[in-house]
């Protein structure tokens, strides 16, 4: 980029009052100074300069002097001054265009360009105006096309992150619900081992006998049996009773004894 700062040199006249004669003065011994590189004496010769008579040469200047110590805020200052004393087209576009130099170097992009625009407006054939103009947009261009694609790299970091703590809390969720479980069997065992070991209450824990009818029926058969056998042994004792009593019955009486 072009960093051609506009120095306007200025010439006494012959007939100035002694005033304009002491910021004159100071004006040129400040524009021996910028001429070696001197720029601090420049700055201090500018400024007397100044507050004798704030013109557009002392402004102008001194905008010169602090632009080349990199004080570009206060470069600023003084040619937006400059610019509002200019008189001619070509003093406000040289104006203009070290105004959007100071704005460019202080990275203050879009005022760069608007006061390019202006220092074009007012001389169009100010070329280096259009050069810088036209770099300052690329400039913007290139800062823009970053931006959006650290602002894309920043969304991407943010879902990664996001996702990331989703899943963190998936797992904690998982790992909490297995640690639940666990306990809930862990107390179901428990409960089941306490059951087990603690005295049984036959009331409670007695079960329902089931109706046995093999039992039953071999209880009947039994008490057949007896009652069978019990006849048998009756119906036996009748007969030797019979047979007793017929035996007698038969039997001789003995002889009566006399």
């Amino acid at each position: 980029m072009k960093k051609h700062i506009c120095f306007i040199m200025f010439f006494a006249l012959n007939q100035i009052c002694v005033f304009g004669q002491t910021a004159h003065k100071h004006l040129m011994e400040g524009d021996n100074a910028y001429t070696n590189n001197d720029y601090i004496a420049a700055e201090e010769n500018y400024r007397k300069a100044k507050e004798k008579e704030s013109s557009l040469k002392s402004n102008f200047n001194l905008g010169n002097a602090t632009y080349k110590q990199e004080r570009f805020e206060e470069a600023i200052d003084y040619y937006l001054n400059a610019t509002n004393k200019a008189k001619n087209v070509s003093e406000k576009s040289s104006a203009f265009y070290n105004l959007g130099n100071s704005y460019f170097q202080n990275q203050e992009f879009e005022k760069a360009v608007d006061a390019y625009k202006r220092s074009i407006k007012a001389d169009p054939k100010n070329k280096d105006a259009r050069y810088n103009l036209s770099y300052t947009k690329e400039i913007l261009k290139q800062l823009a096309q970053q931006q959006q694609q650290q602002q894309n790299q920043d969304q991407q970091n943010q879902d990664q992150n996001d996702q990331q703590e989703k899943s963190e809390q998936d797992q904690q969720n998982q790992e909490q619900n297995q640690g639940e479980n666990q306990d809930n069997t862990e107390k179901e065992e428990q409960e089941e081992q306490e059951q087990k070991e603690q005295p049984q209450d036959s009331t409670q824990q007695s079960q329902p006998m089931s109706f046995d009818s093999s039992r039953l029926d071999k209880q009947s058969l039994d008490s057949l049996d007896a009652q069978k056998l019990l006849q048998i042994i009756q119906d036996e004792e009748m007969k030797v009773q019979e047979k007793l009593r017929k035996f007698n019955s038969k039997r001789k009486k003995p002889d009566k004894d006399w």
